[in-house]
């Protein structure tokens, strides 16, 4: 357990809003105020749920005052939980959200709850749950009683939302101890154990798959010439001379490792373009787009030396290798991305025209996320990868 639950529910309860984040919920929440859900409309427990979420990802962040940022993740939370499957497979062991590809629209999921049944002991185990919550929150002296009371209720509304997309989202229509249960545990996990980079990369990914600089950027073509010089750079002797290091992760992103240095230098060259309005790179711009790409990791904290120290490179590539599990993480991440460019541009064909976006991008990701782990030595892990999310997000964003 990462955090525990005394602090975690003190960390709740100590949030405080500002005064436009209700009103952001309600935007939200408020298409759903003509259905109802366990004797409620759904709005009102959609609204607990979120609120949740969104002091939950500002104690996360050391905050104590939850912005409109914050509620943007908590919907996004939202969305993972009712536009994608095997969510509930979610595990102690191994926390966190996977990045997987939406497989239903979320709207009428949630419409679709108000159709299920609570089983006959269901809607007992929440309330026994509630009380418990009741009773440990007065033992340990957290807060007063119309604050405890308020987090109670928020806890009840996300226990049965959740055990109800749940039960919903393996095609079945009364909600079981068993729902409840995932339910609890889900919840469980998400305030105690995962981090807040989880909570972030729902939201990056997606701005990031549709950013509007991603389009724009895969049209930026290269001339021969500047082929030429970055062919017979630096970067790209390192990934032929220690190609071995590069070629074991290759089967998991497309082949995007073999070419990590070179082909990140090709999208942040035309990251660049896009800002100087150049449609082609010259081999007259090589010499600053390689300088400017340099800059561009320094000004994200990121030292740009596996660029520059051959060293430094060969201890990056070593550290090229996936923990369990993480295989598959990154082919989802990718589909995820696949998807989300091709739904921004309005066009099915875009990843046929430029097929070399996402390996770019996603050689890139590789990049950040293997020069940030807390050590070289370890193989990459999820949180690595989430955090390389992050960081490529604020790159482009740059």
């Amino acid at each position: 357990m990462t955090r525990t639950p005394v602090e975690v529910y003190k960390g709740l309860l100590g949030i405080t809003v500002e005064d436009s984040v209700p009103k952001q919920i309600e935007i939200v929440v408020t298409r759903f105020t003509d259905f109802l859900f366990l004797g409620s409309k759904i709005s009102v427990h959609l609204t607990r749920f979120v609120s949740l979420f969104t002091k939950l990802v500002a104690y996360l962040e050391s905050r104590d005052l939850a912005n409109p940022t914050d509620v943007t993740e908590a919907i996004d939370v939202l969305d993972y939980f009712t536009s994608t499957s095997k969510w509930w497979l979610m595990t102690r062991n191994e926390p966190g959200f996977v990045l997987r590809p939406p497989s239903r629209e979320p709207r009428n999921f949630i419409k679709s709850i108000t159709d299920l049944q609570f089983g006959p002991n269901t809607l007992q185990r929440i309330s026994g749950a509630a009380e418990k919550l009741f009773r440990f929150l007065k033992e340990h002296e957290v807060a007063d009683k119309v604050q405890r009371d308020d987090l109670r209720e928020s806890f009840i509304s996300s226990w049965a939302i959740l055990s109800a997309f749940a039960c919903k989202g393996q095609g079945r229509n009364v909600i079981s101890e068993t729902d409840f249960e995932t339910a609890y545990d889900i919840l469980r996990i998400l305030c105690f154990y995962v981090p807040s980079e989880d909570f972030k990369a729902l939201t990056v990914i997606r701005r990031l798959g549709s950013h509007p600089v991603l389009p724009k950027a895969a049209s930026v073509g290269f001339s021969p010439g500047f082929e030429r010089k970055l062919n017979s750079s630096a970067a790209a002797r390192l990934e032929k001379v220690h190609g071995d290091y590069l070629a074991e992760m290759a089967p998991a992103t497309s082949g995007a490792s073999r070419t990590i240095l070179t082909n990140s230098l090709r999208f942040l060259g035309q990251l660049q373009a896009v800002k100087q309005e150049i449609e082609r790179l010259e081999d007259e711009h090589y010499d600053s787009t390689i300088l400017n790409a340099l800059q561009m990791f320094e000004n994200i904290g990121v030292s740009s030396a596996f660029l520059q120290d051959e060293s430094v490179a060969i201890q990056l590539f070593r550290g090229l290798k996936l923990d369990n599990g993480v295989e598959e993480r990154i082919q989802l991440l990718i589909r995820r991305l696949e998807g989300l460019v091709v739904d921004s541009t309005g066009n099915k064909d875009f990843l046929l025209q430029y097929a070399r976006l996402v390996p770019r991008l996603v050689a890139l990701l590789l990049l950040l996320a293997t020069a940030t782990k807390t050590s070289s030595k370890d193989p990459l892990k999820d949180i690595d990868l989430k955090r390389g999310l992050v960081l490529l997000h604020t790159m482009i964003s740059d």
